[in-house]
Parts: structure tokens; sequence; C-alpha cells
């Protein structure tokens, strides 16, 4: 390599092998999907620090529990007393303390039932979830970008409730939609597709482009199947109820690899999964985001029949929550 030997040769070279080396680490790495999870508990290892402590509280489980004087650790530098807008003036959620799988992810608001919109009363819908909006994560990372897009919705009820939600508002293609309601006459198919090209209106120069509200098309409802099934912990035929974990491992056979967001809302029935999921290395691998009502016995959710749910409290709720991000699920509270 004699003609290295001067110096304008020897830039260009280097300039040539330097570029070449560049143009492949981005190639390796421009797609988010192919990353590594990043496991909540080597937070300290793998993130740099929004702000002073952050790595050190991180690094524990109570970081993710949201224990102790974490707010006053974030703030006391910037913000004043009393004048916290989360209190009353926000209505979408505060930023967690602690990141999920590398990413900002919603504090869990316990103090208002994890329902922001409906406790401070800009709405009266108590299922309501504008508050989640900000935290999806497939509005940080594109999740399209996999062959495989599967959203499995735990207690669908009507169609018209979470599924027609995901489906309108999840940032997500998804090519299969997996729907369990054990009562049979809550969730069915609607008799026809809505008809996309027929609702298109003349070009209007104000607001409406369409003539009705779009519901599921014919190809979208040709994605979802329904399963009129009880959803649980283990495979009973008496009580046709299925394991959940292992119809998500084996008959779907999903892969870390695959798009994969699950809904629950199963009643109560949550608690015996959700630990099995916490202490099985390969879910939060599998699952990328996960929302879940985790269900508790408290005073101002009596009308809706959670007294139903014994001895279980808010506080038991929260726990759990934290210990899935602290074991790497990216897990919001639903609604």
């Amino acid at each position: 390599m004699m003609f290295l030997k001067t110096g304008p040769l020897r830039h260009a070279f280097l300039f040539i092998l330097s570029t070449y080396v560049a143009v492949d680490v981005m190639v390796k790495y421009r797609d988010d999907t192919k990353h590594p999870h990043i496991s909540s508990r080597h937070w300290k290892r793998q993130e740099t620090e929004d702000w002073p402590g952050q790595a050190e509280i991180c690094s524990r489980r109570e970081g993710y529990l949201e224990i102790g004087d974490v707010a006053g650790l974030r703030y006391k530098p910037r913000m004043k007393e009393g004048e916290n807008p989360w209190n009353q003036m926000k209505w979408v959620g505060e930023v967690a303390p602690c990141r999920v799988k590398g990413h900002l992810i919603d504090k869990l608001d316990d103090e208002r039932n994890f329902r922001r919109g409906f406790a401070l009363r800009f709405t009266a819908d108590v299922d309501d979830r504008t508050h989640l909006l900000p935290w999806i994560l497939a509005s940080k990372i594109d999740l399209n970008q996999r062959e495989r897009r599967v959203f499995v919705d735990l207690g669908a009820s009507y169609i018209n409730t979470s599924l027609n939600w995901f489906m309108r508002m999840y940032p997500c293609d998804f090519t299969e939609i997996h729907a369990f309601e054990s009562n049979a006459h809550l969730l069915q198919k609607p008799s026809r597709g809505f008809d996309e090209e027929a609702n298109i209106m003349d070009p209007n120069p104000w607001s409406y482009m369409t003539k009705v509200t779009p519901e599921a098309t014919q190809w979208m409802l040709d994605r979802i199947k329904i399963y009129h099934t009880v959803v649980g912990d283990e495979d009973d035929t008496a009580s046709n109820s299925i394991n959940i974990t292992r119809f998500i491992k084996d008959e779907l056979q999903l892969k870390e690899t695959d798009t994969v967001v699950v809904k629950m809302d199963i009643e109560g029935s949550e608690w015996p999964i959700l630990r099995r999921w916490i202490n099985d290395p390969e879910m939060p691998k599998i699952i990328d985001e996960l929302f879940v009502e985790v269900h508790y016995n408290h005073p101002s959710l009596a009308m809706y029949g959670w007294e139903s749910h014994g001895e279980i409290t808010k506080q038991n709720a929260k726990e759990m929550l934290g210990d899935l991000r602290w074991n790497g699920f990216f897990a919001h509270f639903w609604p």
C-alpha cells in the first residue's frame, strides 16, 4: 500500500473508510424494531440521566413504584411550591420518573384512581382515555415496520368500545386482531363492513370530507377473530376458560420480532395472569405495549361494582403496575 504514503491519497482513503463504517452502522441500527428490548433493571447502564439522581433511583424497584420524594428530586430546582400544573390544570398525565424500554411513560396517577379526565371533571366518561395518548409506544417507535402486527383484546365487550378505539386511535396497522369476550351477546361483528368509497364527499373547503362517521371496513373486519371464551391463567373446559399465556406463546406463536399490543380488562381475573407474566422473562419481550385495568376495592368506584374486589387496594394496583414496568413491560393503566 505504497500509494498511501502521499498525504492526499491517505486522507482520501481514510475518508472513504470512515464513511463506509458510518453507513454500515446506520444500516444496522436504523430499524428500531430490531433493537433489543431495554430491561428496566438495566436502566442505569443503558440510559443517560434526564434529571440529577435519576439513574440511581431507577436502578431500584422503588423508582418504578414511585415511592419516596421522587417529585421533590425531579422538580426542586425549577417548580415553585403550589404551582404544579398536574394537580388540576393538565388533562394528560405527567411523565413518570423512570423510563421503560428506554422510553418516557406516564406517571401512575393513583391519587385520581388512574382516571385524570374523569376525576378532574374534564369529562363525564369514566372510561376516558385522553390522558394516554401522549404516551403510546407506537408514537415513539414505528411498530408498522414489522411484518406481523397483532392486537389482543382481552375483555373486548362491544365492538364500539376498546376494539374500535384501538382501530382508530392506535398508530399501527394491525394485521391480526384477536378479541376475547365471554358474553357472546355483547361482542359480534357487524353484519357488513363499512364502504369507504361510498362515504367520500366532494372536496369541502371547510371541514367535512365524509357523509357519515367512518366505521370498520370489511377488510378490517376480516382481520378480526372473536373468541367467546373466559380469559384465565389456566385451561379449564368446565368453565370455558383459556390459559392466555399458553395461547399467546403456543397457539398464536407470537415472537419478539412481532408487533404485539395487549389490552386487558377481565374484571379481576388479571391478577394471577399478571403475576405469572412478571415472573416470565419472555412475556415483556413478546408484548410491546400493555394496557391493563387492574381492579381494586375503593369507595369512589363502588357505583361501578368495584366493591366486589375484596381486600385488594388501590396501592396494590399501583404496585402491580410498577412491578410490571420494573420487569420490562411498557404498561399503562386502562382506560
